[in-house]
């Protein structure tokens, strides 16, 4: 009986966890401790694993929208992702890697300079990708790699996108089923424009001195192949890559080794 109260108890609480919360503890179980930096104007959480060493080359990673709305009515409280599939991807990583949090994710989202604009329509601002290009090269200062290479996966490869020119020593940036023309998507799917959000299809192309990797799922349905595709042909020194049983979300992880070696 004692047992029975204990796992009863233990439901419970969690069913009272946030999604940050609950993120922290899915971190946790895989090794990863975290930090926060700040830039000007927001804080961002780091997070990265407990033997963490620096080597020539760092992967950053940046994760996707999480959930702005709420059954698509509400605004979150906490936009934070439900399904940290970026967690699963980051915990295969053998290279020194850390995620590198959006402001006002990972339970940052009442601190100073949030507003819930800034997970919906300017989620992609200006203000947005200029704090997380500050805080990131202020982090890279106090390390010692000669090599970054930015991994974005759905939102957070619109976001390495819009970065990637301003990130000191940064070799090569890939995205995984990222939104990468904005406008298009927001037609396609019938949804309010961001219209406080940059568009990576409407900016100047990349310094071709930067690599990028565009991978793509066949049966996408969030964001069709057929965007990121046309984003990628339009860029020099770039490689498209169009998986066949992968959709938004699933199963980026069964290939992600593979994946990485095309990295590398």
């Amino acid at each position: 009986m004692k047992k029975f109260w204990l796992i009863f108890f233990s439901i419970i609480l969690g069913g009272c966890m946030t999604p940050s919360q609950r993120f922290d503890q899915r971190a946790l179980k895989l090794g990863l401790k975290s930090q926060q930096v700040s830039s000007a104007q927001f804080q961002h959480k780091i997070y990265f694993a407990k033997n963490f060493t620096e080597s020539n080359t760092v992967h950053v990673y940046l994760d996707g929208d999480g959930t702005p709305w709420v059954r698509g009515r509400w605004v979150a409280d906490d936009p934070t992702a439900r399904n940290p599939l970026i967690l699963q991807l980051m915990s295969q990583d053998s290279s020194p890697a850390i995620l590198f949090g959006r402001p006002c994710y990972y339970g940052l989202s009442h601190t100073a300079g949030c507003n819930n604009k800034f997970w919906t329509s300017h989620r992609y601002s200006k203000e947005i990708v200029d704090s997380l290009s500050q805080a990131l090269n202020g982090w890279l200062n106090r390390h010692d790699f000669k090599e970054v290479i930015i991994i974005g996966y759905s939102g957070g490869g619109t976001l390495a996108i819009l970065m990637a020119d301003k990130i000191k020593r940064l070799s090569t940036v890939v995205t995984v089923a990222a939104n990468l023309d904005v406008i298009t998507w927001s037609t396609l799917h019938g949804y309010l424009a961001l219209k406080q959000s940059l568009n990576p299809a409407d900016e100047m192309a990349l310094n071709p001195q930067i690599k990028q990797i565009h991978f793509a799922g066949k049966e996408d349905k969030v964001v069709p192949s057929s965007i990121i595709k046309a984003y990628s042909d339009k860029q020099k020194n770039a490689k498209y890559y169009e998986l066949s049983g992968q959709d938004h979300a699933c199963c980026w992880h069964d290939d992600w080794k593979e994946l990485l070696r095309r990295i590398k």
